[in-house]
């Protein structure tokens, strides 16, 4: 063999670590763009009695609620990413949680609703008259739901979701995800040749 055993088997410890810590992330994608287009739809249900796709694709989710959740996930750890002076690793406080998640997800607002109004002439949502807006892209109210959202999603369902999914086989979870990327691509191919388009589409 050209590689040592040991230098082998740590390869392929850490390829195959890598390829189920991928299919998770792929699984909270779809959990958090299916959350996001279940509560928004709830909104108008509750605001205004009707039911209205939310979303500019045709199933039911929103990729920015799942973009969300990965990166809540990834860099909103409960514990830091990097180890102190002494090669520990702290816990983040709730409270920080907080404030990273209002931070995070209103620059992800930001960054998307500023690319599909430049380009695309787009606007999904306009916070224009909400209490520090700022070109209707983002408001306070809007980072304090990002915050809120983000210590639950981090401290509470994500453990919830990561033991479940853990105890289900490996070749099952392939399997899933693999289904639901699959959809998800076709969804993604339809709306672009026919646009879901309307009143309240965002994305």
């Amino acid at each position: 063999s050209v590689f040592p055993p040991q230098a082998v088997n740590e390869d392929t410890v850490i390829t195959a670590a890598t390829a189920i810590a991928n299919n998770f992330m792929i699984f909270f994608f779809f959990t958090g763009s299916v959350c996001g287009y279940v509560w928004e739809v709830l909104i108008f249900l509750v605001k205004e009695g009707t039911f209205r796709n939310r979303g500019f694709l045709y199933g039911p989710w929103l990729p920015v609620y799942g973009i969300g959740a990965v990166l809540f996930s990834v860099i909103l750890s409960p514990r830091e990413l990097l180890p102190d002076s002494s090669g520990k690793y702290k816990k983040n406080h709730p409270v920080t949680i907080f404030f990273l998640s209002a931070l995070l997800g209103s620059g992800l607002e930001l960054v998307i609703g500023w690319f599909l109004d430049l380009f695309w002439n787009l606007r999904y949502w306009d916070y224009s008259g909400y209490f520090l807006d700022f070109r209707g892209y983002i408001c306070l109210v809007s980072a304090l739901g990002f915050g809120i959202a983000g210590v639950l999603w981090v401290c509470i369902f994500s453990k919830i979701l990561q033991k479940w999914w853990y105890h289900i086989s490996l070749d099952f979870r392939k399997k899933w995800n693999m289904f639901w990327v699959f959809i998800f691509v076709t969804d993604c191919a339809a709306a672009l040749i026919f646009p879901n388009t309307g009143h309240s589409i965002t994305f």
